[in-house]
């Protein structure tokens, strides 16, 4: 019923109460000439006084007011006595255009209702819209400014270490890898020894001497030492190598420099104090076991970014 649009039921001396009639749908509406009571639904208020005409018992707008005691009761038996309805609308051609104009004015203002909510609806979308890319942008930015955060604070940690180890270890390009060397006093300070048929240098030519690092491995660094004579050497200095005495360091050395075999680089002289120790070896211009095996890339060192000592 809620879906009903037309309801034409004039002169036909219907009974009840008019609260049934709670119709929203309505375009076209007659109830004149019955015998209806009671309050008309706010629903039917908008149609005009004609079609609730010749309803003794019906009160409320667009008809007169309620009074306190209410509108009379309609016993059925009764009904014939009432009189016929003299204004009422008869179901004629002429008689539906007003109510059906009515009708439609009405609609036009609800459309133009409707309108008003469609519009304010638009802008709660465009607003809501509007919010939506602006969480999301925010998401995005926050998300790529950690990664930023992060891969920043790994490559000053990566840049860190790396100095950390280049000072650490003295991996240097520069006039002298053994700052130890400089630090001795006479007393400390030892003295290169050198095996039979070498020729003969002193700790202060590996300390003028440019030194180039070769490598390292798990017992010290290698570097590549070239004199102010023009001879190049390689120069292991020993680290963190549980020694001992003097005596049993002197006594291995004298086993290595023993040693003849033509895969093997014999040692050609040693230095001993209390805190350096280095073995110096013939320079080999062909690499080591390791290059060949993997490649001398990873090796590779750009000068304009070796660190220099001073000390």
């Amino acid at each position: 019923m809620h879906h009903l649009v037309t309801l034409r039921l004039e002169h036909n001396r219907f009974s009840g109460s008019a609260n049934v009639l709670k119709l929203p749908n309505l375009q076209e509406f007659n109830i004149s000439g019955n015998l209806f009571s009671g309050d008309i639904p706010f629903e039917l208020s908008s149609f005009p006084e004609s079609v609730f005409s010749d309803n003794r018992n019906l009160c409320g707008f667009p008809l007169d007011n309620c009074t306190e005691s209410g509108p009379g009761i309609i016993i059925p038996g009764l009904a014939s006595q009432v009189d016929k309805p003299t204004n009422a609308i008869m179901s004629s051609p002429t008689s539906m255009p007003s109510t059906t104009s009515f009708r439609r004015e009405t609609s036009g203002g609800n459309d133009h209702e409707s309108g008003k909510i469609s519009r304010v609806a638009i802008v709660a979308i465009i607003i809501g819209d509007v919010l939506v890319l602006t969480l999301v942008s925010l998401i995005i930015y926050c998300y790529f400014w950690r990664n930023s955060v992060k891969s920043n604070g790994m490559s000053k940690s990566t840049l860190t270490s790396s100095k950390n180890i280049l000072e650490g270890e003295r991996i240097v390009y520069s006039t002298s890898p053994y700052p130890n060397l400089n630090m001795q006093s006479g007393f400390e300070r030892g003295k290169m020894v050198f095996f039979d048929g070498v020729r003969r240098f002193e700790v202060e030519d590996l300390l003028r001497a440019s030194a180039e690092m070769l490598g390292k491995g798990g017992f010290g660094t290698a570097y590549k030492a070239v004199l102010d004579d023009g001879n190049v050497v390689a120069v292991k200095r020993l680290k963190d190598v549980s020694i001992g005495s003097r005596r049993e360091f002197e006594h291995h050395m004298a086993v290595l420099g023993m040693v003849r075999h033509p895969n093997v680089v014999s040692l050609k002289a040693y230095y001993f104090a209390r805190d350096e120790k280095l073995l110096v070896y013939d320079y080999m211009s062909n690499g080591n076991l390791f290059w060949l095996l993997h490649g001398m890339s990873i090796f590779t060192v750009n000068i304009h970014f070796i660190y220099y000592s001073k000390n």
